[in-house]
């Protein structure tokens, strides 16, 4: 993982409000490696995870975050999220009323986070593609 300074930028917020991202990876230990945390760098003021990287956010709370992978591709949201449904749903489908604009096997819910960064999409050479959807009542 590059060393990348943290930002000087919180996107932390009230409980009630979460961050949503979906991807396309190619295994269930990419996508793990894509959001684990690298505490060593954290401690060093350095972005400690991949995610936080493509995204410029500089930490999130492991116990309020929600990730799930699924082998089988899909721009259906229920199937999506079937695993990780601590969030407002329908506020999302709202937002995409015919599915996702592509096929994806992954997602990333980060509770306590409001996410308002510049990145919307990023192609990681080693991890895939991810999106940020938005930021949803949790």
């Amino acid at each position: 993982m590059k060393q990348v300074e943290q930002l000087d930028i919180s996107y932390s917020t009230d409980e009630n409000r979460c961050s949503v991202f979906a991807g396309v990876c190619g295994s269930r230990e990419l996508f793990e490696q894509y959001w684990e945390k690298d505490y060593d760098l954290l401690w060093e003021d350095y972005i400690g995870f991949e995610l936080g990287i493509d995204f410029g956010i500089n930490t999130y709370d492991e116990d309020f975050a929600v990730m799930a992978y699924q082998k089988k591709l899909t721009t259906q949201i229920d199937e999506l999220v079937k695993d990780a449904e601590t969030f407002d749903i329908d506020a999302l489908k709202k937002c995409y009323p015919d599915g996702l604009d592509r096929p994806y096997n992954a997602i990333i819910i980060l509770h306590r986070v409001a996410y308002d960064g510049p990145v919307k999409g990023v192609q990681n050479e080693t991890f895939g593609y991810f999106k940020f959807l938005g930021v949803f009542d949790s």
